[in-house]
């Protein structure tokens, strides 16, 4: 979010100068971060009514390295020298105070508001935030298999504050550079364009060919890391550049302002979450804000300062700070309370809220501080006091993660004395006694605790490949005794992974050989994921392979199956829904081969956007109110029992009944926590249901 700095380069008159006069305020300015910051905030409150509507950061961006470039050009022109204690004192004063007070208030209200397995990611992303290294927290996040189902923290959205602080960083140092260079070629003082503007545009065309390149890899770092967004700041600094020394073009400039104010709604209104980016996609609102800011103050009729001039857009202007800094906590404790994403008229609500708190920000902290004289005396002094402040603040943003480990801790004894002596209904076993029974007898500790749930899996060890990865690793887990057994094949994705511990439990009992092909987010058959649709097919091929191993080996006498099933597939008109045709495909290719194939239902998937850790352990004495409508937890989107109806000696093995109820599917059973994440089964829960699946694959076998 760029700082609020009412300096800026003028874009000149009518004619062309050599040097345009420049006005001391620029109201479109004003509006555009009225416009970038409205953007955002629908986006995160209704995001189907502005699916695009997070290229208002990118607006931000441009503003930003348009502005502070043009403050910088200015004091060279005027002094020959860039003083950086001074601007970084100019920063400090402007950014941190709002900020440092948001981040203090989540970390407090975290122990209200949140529950306690958000509380340890809160205090992170506090410390991240409040040293602008959020974004690289989040890149690394984005990247973690484990972590992408995450739900939202407060603090999230100051990632893109972190891009802007570390140009600020780097980019005055890139101004010495250049004006000592003009230096070098002797150009006069106030002429520095021959060095600047190339410097800048050759870092801006760098980091966009960079951009482009790494989000067309799919990786989802590439929405935060500051070497792909970096271009957007730079073009705005070459846009200072450029205006501070020409304006030629701006006869047209009521058509260059219209053009850009439709690139921005229209990428606004056409972007989605499945729209590869930034990549090139975000060259459409970049070079729109560019064409906005470029045109300056335009006047006539369809002039965008019909609407640029209205007091209420300027007011949105100079509390669109503030405004972003507060209304994305106040959208994530909605969400936690709620159980659910704000409806219409919740989301006004919640403007209006935000807009208070945008309001008190803007009035209270921001302008007192921004005018105190005592700061800007000198310049060391807000530099001194920013590193204090930050220093406390970061301080405090380590207590969320220590309340959160005292928790488990306190909780830890009560889950020893249930494991030490568990009831005999826990677990899978509760469903067979009464249906959406949370507790098996009168200690009501859960296991295990949604603070530890996610490292509650089977240890595969090295023996899953991540969606990217060009190979399906084949491991075994050898438990034939000397009279020989069955090799038995687990393939597909996560969701079949989850299986395992059962599994391995079986194999270990009756003397199997288990075969594991595991490959996260890669379903088990030809047909291409919508989210491959975009590049290159990462899942076909490793599976076509597995299949080819399965069949080779010649040793393989059954495969066991499953996997996520709110995938979605490309539509490929074999006149069933998409994925079916494909997996049924590969069933019958094994069949043929001599190989059983038990393909098993899906497990039941949570709300989407709900971590079920967070609701349990926010509901933990009552998890009942966490239970869904069994409607919603198999909502219609399996296509196990269609493929099979295609591959007639698939035999179906259905175990719903151990998750859902006949109305509702709980997620805690037996005082077992169903889910470890947002929809993969703990493998203490799978535990419990060794001998039904057993049970359930002999009398699959026997059909």
């Amino acid at each position: 979010m760029p700082e609020l700095t009412r300096q800026a380069a003028e874009t000149g008159g009518q004619q062309p100068a050599a040097k345009p006069q420049r006005r001391k305020f620029l109201p479109e300015v004003q509006a555009l971060r009225a416009l970038a910051v409205l953007l955002v905030v629908i986006y995160h409150l209704q995001p189907g009514w502005l699916p695009g509507g997070f290229v208002g950061v990118d607006v931000f961006f441009v503003i930003s390295g348009f502005l502070i470039t043009g403050h910088m050009l200015r004091e060279v022109q005027r002094t020959g020298k860039l003083s950086l204690s001074a601007f970084w004192a100019a920063r400090a004063r402007r950014i941190l105070p709002a900020a440092l007070v948001t981040i203090a208030a989540v970390c407090l209200a975290t122990f209200l508001l949140s529950p306690a397995t958000q509380w340890g990611r809160i205090g992170s992303q506090a410390l991240a935030s409040t040293f602008y290294t959020q974004n690289w927290l989040l890149a690394a996040d984005s990247t973690d298999y484990m972590a992408a189902g995450n739900s939202a923290t407060p603090l999230q959205h100051f990632w893109s504050l972190a891009v802007e602080e570390q140009f600020y960083l780097f980019w005055p140092l890139l101004m010495l550079l250049a004006v000592a260079l003009g230096r070098r070629w002797r150009v006069k003082r106030g002429q520095q364009l021959p060095a600047v503007v190339p410097v800048f545009a050759a870092v801006a065309a760098a980091s966009l060919v960079f951009n482009m390149w790494f989000t067309a890899t799919g990786n989802p770092a590439a929405y935060f890391i500051t070497p792909t967004r970096i271009w957007e700041l730079a073009l705005g600094g070459v846009l200072a550049a450029t205006l501070t020394y020409t304006d030629r073009w701006l006869r047209t400039r009521k058509v260059l302002a219209l053009a850009g104010a439709a690139a921005i709604l229209t990428a606004a209104l056409v972007f989605s979450g499945t729209t590869p980016f930034p990549g090139a996609a975000a060259l459409l609102p970049v070079l729109g804000t560019m064409a906005v800011i470029a045109a300056g103050r335009t006047t006539g009729t369809a002039s965008l300062h019909t609407v640029v001039d209205r007091r209420p857009v300027q007011w949105l202007g100079n509390v669109s700070y503030s405004l972003y800094l507060w209304h994305w906590p106040l959208v994530v404790y909605y969400r936690t309370l709620a159980d659910r994403p704000p409806g219409p008229w919740e989301s006004l609500l919640l403007l209006a809220a935000s807009l208070g708190l945008a309001a008190a920000s803007y009035y209270f902290i921001e302008t007192p501080v921004r005018k105190a004289g005592w700061l800007s005396a000198h310049p060391w002094r807000p530099i001194g006091a920013g590193i204090v402040a930050m220093g406390l603040i970061g301080t405090l943003a380590l207590a969320p993660g220590q309340q959160r480990e005292q928790l488990v801790a306190e909780r830890a004894v009560q889950t020893q004395q249930l494991l030490d002596a568990p009831p005999s209904q826990f677990g899978a076993k509760a469903m067979d006694a009464s249906a959406d029974k949370s507790f098996a007898g009168a200690n009501e500790a859960i296991v295990p605790d949604p603070n530890k749930a996610v490292e509650d899996e089977f240890d595969f060890g090295d023996c899953v490949a991540q969606q990217r990865d060009a190979e399906t690793p084949e491991c075994e887990f050898d438990y034939r005794k000397n009279d020989g057994g069955p090799t038995v094949a687990l393939v597909g994705d996560s969701h079949a992974g989850q299986w395992a511990p059962a599994l391995d439990v079986l194999a270990k009992e009756r003397g199997w050989n288990l075969v594991t092909y595991i490959h996260n987010s890669c379903p088990f058959t030809p047909e291409r994921r919508v989210l491959e649709a975009e590049g290159k097919s990462v899942c076909t091929e490793p599976n076509m392979r597995t299949l080819e191993r399965l069949v080779d080996r010649g040793d393989v006498d059954a495969v066991i199956t499953s996997y996520f099933s709110s995938s979605v597939f490309e539509d490929t008109d074999t006149g069933h829904r998409p994925g079916v045709a494909g997996m049924a495909g590969y069933w019958n290719t094994l069949a043929d081969a001599g190989v059983d194939v038990y393909p098993i239902v899906d497990t039941p998937a949570p709300r989407p956007g709900a971590d079920p850790r967070d609701c349990v352990d926010l509901h933990y004495g009552e998890p009942e109110r966490c239970s869904q409508p069994r409607d919603e937890g198999f909502d219609g989107k399996d296509i196990t029992r269609e493929a099979a109806a295609l591959a007639p000696r698939a035999r179906v093995v259905d175990l719903s009944d151990k998750f859902c109820g006949a109305d509702s599917c709980p997620m805690v059973i037996g005082n077992v926590m169903l889910y470890r994440d947002f929809n993969h089964v703990t493998r203490t829960y799978m535990l419990t249901l060794v001998d039904r699946l057993g049970e359930e694959l002999a009398a699959a076998k026997a059909e």
